[in-house]
């Protein structure tokens, strides 16, 4: 557990000072580190960066960085500090580490990119700073590692970037996957209006979607360990609390997906991770996992051309074996290697195809909604909803859907 409070700057009596540098010189520091990235001087960028042997591979890391995110269109690119680490080992620890008396900072590094992000996107980075030579200098970003102050790490810390442009948004990938870039941004211009044309023009409309090269990358830039099932990942960073509007939204593609994906599978996912972003600011904790991927799920099969019994196609052997669902699933359902897992994914996009059936397209997106943003706790705000939409409570709905289930799958 790292302890975070304020602490005291003490300063020598003559000479150089040999205190630790103070929250008011870092981020004086980071200030100029952040407009030399912007402006592209290297050697602004790393005359703040130590050069000391211990941070040899950290200032190698930065100066790569730097070469690695030249193409990416920034419209901005900033940090901001936090309280400092008052942890006296972890400090004490650094200090030996550096040879120089050392002060341990959160950043949160914020940035935007240009056509994408109105709001910017925040990571945190756990940086270390030394007064080495009475110069206060960046010296590491991972002293806090095996305590949980593991600094965050973005596409351009995994290789030089390539950039693919859509008139919906940015790919971000790199030199290996390169040839698929293109391709992607088209597919993704392609589905930003799909995704409007059932959830409405109350979403940015534009679109990040990173291509990392392998499983760590992915890893990385998820925040969550790779799902062998999974070929993309929709990621919100958080909601803005003043303007409401989601920050830090980013769809991320399995490196396995763009090389394994049909043409339809590739629409399909995409669509379908888009509407978890379109869709962030209205899901909360009274959305249930069945309705939140069912609607995402309804989104990216809307117009595919797939049929029910392609789609559906272990429900479906469920089914006409008499293996009817007893109730929608519940939201252990569609973990990582829950057991019929693939069947919850078709029971939700089922439910949801019932209710749009029952409401209209517009009627779906209007429950989705009020599920969402509903002050109540979850099962009310469900039955709530569900009974303004259909007119039936939950459990004369699971019953229409069962039969639904039979009638579409038999």
């Amino acid at each position: 557990m790292v302890l975070l409070t304020g602490t005291a700057a003490c300063t020598s009596g003559a000479g150089h000072r040999h205190d630790p540098p103070t929250v008011a010189e870092i981020t004086e520091l980071l200030a100029r580190h952040a407009h030399a990235l912007l402006s592209d001087s290297r050697a602004d960028f790393l005359a703040d960066v130590d050069s000391a042997a211990a941070a040899e591979a950290f200032r190698s890391r930065q100066a790569g960085q730097l070469d690695d995110i030249a193409d990416v269109p920034l419209q901005s690119w900033s940090y901001a500090t936090a309280t400092p680490v008052t942890d006296r080992a972890a400090l004490a620890a650094a200090t030996r580490r550096y040879g120089a008396p050392a002060t341990i900072v959160r950043v949160s590094l914020q940035y935007r990119l240009r056509g994408v992000d109105t709001d910017p996107d925040r990571h945190d980075l756990w940086w270390t700073f030394v007064r080495r030579d009475g110069r206060v200098l960046l010296a590491g970003d991972d002293d806090l590692a095996d305590s949980g102050g593991t600094s965050w790490r973005g596409p351009w810390d995994f290789g030089a970037v390539v950039v693919a442009r859509g008139t919906s948004g940015l790919v971000l990938g790199h030199i290996a996957n390169a040839t698929a870039l293109t391709r992607l941004a088209d597919v993704a211009d392609a589905a930003v209006p799909a995704v409007t044309a059932v959830w409405g023009d109350a979403w940015s409309r534009r679109v990040a979607v990173l291509a990392p090269a392998d499983s760590v990358e992915f890893t990385a830039l998820t925040g969550g360990s790779p799902d062998a099932d999974v070929s993309a990942t929709a990621v919100t960073a958080g909601v803005d609390p003043v303007s409401g509007r989601p920050y830090g939204q980013r769809l991320v593609l399995s490196p396995t997906a763009p090389g394994t994906l049909s043409g339809v599978g590739e629409q399909i996912v995409i669509r379908h991770e888009l509407t978890h972003l379109a869709t962030a600011a209205d899901t909360s904790d009274t959305t249930p996992r069945w309705l939140v991927e069912g609607f995402a799920d309804y989104v990216g099969e809307r117009g595919s051309g797939q049929s029910v019994a392609v789609t559906a196609a272990e429900l479906r052997r469920d089914v006409a074996a008499g293996d009817v669902p007893a109730a929608l699933p519940a939201d252990s359902a569609f973990a990582a290697g829950a057991p019929d897992r693939a069947q919850a994914y078709e029971q939700a996009w089922l439910a949801c195809r019932l209710i749009a059936a029952r409401t209209g397209v517009a009627g779906l997106a209007r429950f989705y909604r009020a599920v969402g943003t509903a002050v109540a706790p979850a099962a009310q705000a469900l039955a709530s909803a569900l009974h303004a939409a259909v007119g039936l409570s939950v459990a004369a709905f699971t019953a229409q859907w069962r039969h639904y289930l039979v009638t579409e799958l038999r």
